[in-house]
């Protein structure tokens, strides 16, 4: 379809004004005598700003200053993405779109606009049905005390059932760690670790089974199940724990191991639990029958 810009219409009202007839115009520019008298109809009620461009679809919502306010404090605390601050202005009672929200975020410098997505990785992504199915559990660097972190993460819910700060990365403290989360959640059926030292005997005659923590988990009646080597997707939830963790200490949100471990269970949002929070998930789960 033949169309027509803002110099060519102006041109049209212009040749009208100067006498030329309305079928030579329309057959110089190769539209109809009709859509010069919409252009003539156009010029005489709003002048030439009535021959502009004009821009198609829905116009843009535009956004209270105390919504734009709300968004951009979530991704300064947070660093939340659009879909994330979404579902939890959602939860407050406002209907803003991830798309809106996305555009507060680019305006703003807080985030650049992905022009390329990126594709989808292609390992699949494993959960569990129930709570106590599996937990995962790893040691990393607390950056708030300059020593030890260790946590047992429950594989369906993202619930961490137990937390600890130690000098040492050893079998003993990962093992006190696990009696105290098993004291205030019961007992997992199996536990998923890497190969570390603390939960695997890494000496080449080793037999596993008189490992400390192996044998443990055997008196416990817990399955032991090791992440692949060289692959950290296996044990991923709690690696990605830890990413979180380490992310809310940049951004000075929290003052401690504890306030961060309580927002993490109980307020954040989880979009891997459908934008609910693993406590919200983990008693939804708990008074439903086993799958």
């Amino acid at each position: 379809m033949y169309k027509l810009n803002f110099k060519k219409r102006t041109w049209i009202v212009k040749q009208k004004l100067n006498g030329v007839s309305t079928t030579k115009i329309a057959l110089s520019q190769g539209v109809s005598r009709m859509t010069i008298s919409k252009i003539m109809r156009s010029y005489n009620v709003f002048g030439w700003d009535g021959l502009k461009d004009h821009i198609t679809g829905r116009p843009e919502t535009v956004l209270h200053p105390n919504a734009v306010i709300v968004i951009l404090d979530l991704r300064k605390q947070y660093k939340y993405g659009a879909c994330h601050i979404e579902q939890i202005l959602k939860r407050k009672g406002f209907a803003i779109s991830h798309r809106q929200i996305e555009k507060v975020l680019v305006r703003n410098g807080m985030v650049t606009p992905n022009i390329k997505k990126q594709k989808p990785r292609k390992w699949v992504r494993y959960e569990l049905p129930n709570p106590n199915d599996m937990w995962h559990t790893d040691w990393s660097y607390d950056p708030f005390t300059g020593k030890n972190i260790s946590v047992y993460i429950d594989d369906r819910t993202r619930l961490i059932t137990c937390y600890g700060v130690f000098k040492r990365q050893t079998t003993e403290n990962s093992l006190a760690l696990l009696y105290s989360g098993i004291a205030e959640y019961g007992k997992p059926k199996s536990i998923m670790t890497d190969h570390g030292s603390q939960y695997y005997g890494t000496h080449p005659n080793s037999k596993q089974e008189n490992h400390l923590f192996r044998a443990t988990l055997n008196i416990l009646g817990i399955k032991h199940s090791l992440a692949r080597v060289n692959r950290p997707q296996t044990n991923g939830k709690v690696e990605r724990f830890f990413r979180t963790y380490k992310e809310g200490y940049i951004t000075e949100t929290f003052s401690s191991l504890n306030d961060f471990i309580k927002h993490y269970n109980e307020k954040r949002l989880h979009m891997s639990l459908h934008y609910k929070t693993p406590k919200e998930v983990w008693d939804e789960l708990k008074c439903k029958p086993l799958s």
